[in-house]
């Protein structure tokens, strides 16, 4: 039994090692190199456009593309699932794109065919991009899932000095992102024939695919909220500014991606069991490394603006603590909810999103409107709060369920 354990721990080990550096390579060039060139290519205000116009293809990515993969996950511990199940929901998510490009364009005043047919095709590789990890994920094959990201961010390169003949920065991005699909139809299977075959368990993955899909749209459209918000309600460099100013905390926290794939992969392949003290002492010490790593980033933040950003290093200063404080907040509460997630229902993180959407509406939407700029930076950080307090009593409150069903039926 021991020897088993050991096992268990070294594995997951070695994957999350893997998984943060599939991360670390993404992120890095993503944040240090593509973001900060095409800042300068292009201009603090006009980038502003730019991040707003990634937002909008991030959240339809990390809302249903990540949706399928987390649904998928939990298909195959729970239920029958199919490659033609997931292929039909990107085709349904590929049209509903349309709308959403041109609602995206429309809401900027830019919209052209032109505009729109790059936007839409962005739009529609990237779901289906963010769908693809699923592949390595499923079966633990976290070497393939760096490679992945590694095939990804090579894309992202060569689309960056694609920019210099193109001055098109869609096809920076689109470059990266056809790559990481490339790579999962040459080494997976989720991308092979039979295409639109369905499980015995459609219905039911579908329905696990619109409550997660719910959830996870909920989430990114406040992840982006920044970005979106700003943009609308106040103008493009302040768009700009923000997003300077919470980055380092945004690359740190997403470290916890790889952390919330090793955790749903090993919660949903092994018997790992939580009962309310376990999950108790995870909350507190997320608390504990969210303080910390806020005032990490801030440090760091001083240094890094000042070297990549220097034309707005002075505006963004007074933001530093609280966008990295916001930042990280939201994505430890939601390593939290993907460990909610594996003893618990779907439309539990349903519900935990929809609370959250309200309190940001209540509160982000008007602070922002009244205050600018320091009141989506203060706002965020108060429904991050929210959401991971209300994540955590759910999930005690789950768990002592769990316990007297139990105890019951001894």
């Amino acid at each position: 039994m021991k020897s088993n354990n050991k096992k268990l721990v070294l594995n997951a080990s070695k994957d999350f090692i893997f998984s943060v550096l599939a991360l670390v390579i993404y992120n890095g060039v993503l944040q240090l190199l593509i973001y900060p060139r095409l800042e300068t290519y292009v201009g603090a205000d006009a980038f502003g456009t730019v991040l707003y116009l990634i937002s909008a293809v991030s959240i339809m990515g990390a809302g249903f593309g990540t949706a399928g993969s987390y649904s998928r996950m939990v298909a195959k511990k729970d239920r029958t699932e199919a490659n033609g199940d997931y292929n039909l929901f990107l085709l349904i998510i590929t049209l509903i794109s349309i709308p959403v490009t041109t609602g995206s364009l429309i809401a900027i005043h830019s919209l052209s065919l032109i505009q729109f047919t790059w936007v839409f095709v962005l739009m529609a590789i990237t779901v289906a991009r963010y769908y693809s990890d699923v592949e390595y994920r499923m079966n633990i094959k976290f070497l393939d899932y760096f490679l992945f990201f590694t095939s990804v961010s090579i894309g992202y390169i060569l689309g960056l000095f694609l920019y210099r003949y193109t001055g098109n920065w869609v096809i920076t991005i689109l470059t990266g992102e056809v790559f990481g699909i490339v790579y999962t139809v040459v080494r997976g299977k989720i991308f092979r024939a039979p295409f639109t075959e369905v499980s015995s368990s459609f219905k039911e993955n579908m329905k696990s695919l619109f409550f997660i899909s719910a959830s996870n749209l909920l989430g990114a459209l406040i992840l982006h909220s920044d970005r979106i918000l700003l943009r609308l309600a106040v103008g493009s460099r302040e768009v700009t500014i923000y997003y300077t100013a919470s980055l380092v905390g945004k690359i740190v926290a997403m470290l916890t991606t790889p952390l919330n794939g090793v955790i749903i992969s090993y919660l949903t392949n092994y018997k790992i069991e939580l009962n309310k003290k376990r999950f108790g002492i995870i909350a507190a010490a997320f608390l504990v490394l969210t303080v910390i790593g806020a005032i990490c980033c801030t440090l760091v933040s001083y240094l890094f603006v000042k070297i990549m950003y220097p034309d707005v290093f002075e505006e963004t200063m007074p933001y530093f603590f609280v966008a990295n404080l916001g930042q990280i907040l939201y994505f430890i509460s939601g390593s939290l909810m993907v460990i909610i997630m594996s003893f618990s229902a779907e439309k539990l993180q349903l519900l935990i999103n929809a609370v959250y959407a309200i309190a940001f509406c209540v509160i982000v939407i008007p602070m922002t409107y009244i205050l600018g700029l320091p009141g989506i930076a203060y706002g965020l950080v108060i429904v991050n709060l929210v959401r991971f307090g209300f994540t955590m009593i759910l999930g005690m409150k789950k768990l002592n369920k769990i316990k007297k069903g139990l105890d019951s039926d001894n």
